[in-house]
């Protein structure tokens, strides 16, 4: 008799803490969700998501926040717009890719090439050119059917220690008239040339 009450009481208790954990779950969760097996987790929620699509977008390195008590590097500070020290010698610079569509931005705009007598070697990439410090990479972009460059991105080789991991390069972006908007070892400009073949290089567009 009493093996029989305590085993219903077990049962009675067993519940009570399966209907509290479900409750729990779902508040936690929302309705509709049932307890997760060990090893899982929630799917992330709404908020998540858009912190980190917003985290990619502006292409910082900073992580954002995983807990309340932690708390997320400062992004690197960004230059203010400046002259380029290049921006005067840019008439002078070589085309050596023809004006074709270029891969930046949203894929629709046509670039050209150009660049400046260190970087001579720029056309006949492989693994035994790489780059003198000093050497320019110009790409101009221009909407479709324009004379007039829209915007410029541009590569130039720093000296060893400027960034390692980046192959030394400093990237930036610049209006026509060769004003910096952004420059440095931009993260994203950074990450996509890792995937380069021959430092941190592409070749022109195609």
């Amino acid at each position: 008799m009493r093996s029989r009450t305590r085993l219903s009481a077990w049962r009675a208790l067993a519940a009570v803490s399966l209907a509290s954990l479900t409750l729990s779950t779902e508040t936690r969760l929302g309705p509709g969700w049932a307890p997760l097996p060990l090893g899982c987790a929630p799917p992330p929620s709404r908020s998540h998501i858009a912190e980190t699509t917003e985290w990619i977008e502006r292409g910082s390195s900073a992580i954002p926040e995983a807990r309340a008590s932690a708390k997320a590097p400062a992004a690197p500070p960004v230059a203010e717009p400046s002259a380029w020290e290049l921006a005067g010698q840019l008439a002078s610079f070589q085309p050596v890719v023809g004006r074709a569509r270029s891969e930046h931005f949203t894929g629709e705009m046509e670039a050209e090439v150009r660049i400046n007598a260190a970087a001579a070697p720029y056309p006949q990439l492989g693994p035994d050119r790489v780059l003198p410090p000093g050497a320019a990479v110009v790409e101009l972009h221009y909407r479709a059917g324009s004379s007039d460059p829209a915007t410029l991105l541009a590569m130039v080789k720093r000296p060893a220690g400027y960034d390692p991991d980046g192959g030394n390069w400093e990237y930036l972006v610049l209006t026509p008239e060769g004003t910096s908007i952004h420059r440095g070892a931009l993260p994203l400009c950074k990450r996509c040339h890792a995937e380069a073949p021959h430092d941190h290089l592409f070749g022109g567009p195609r």
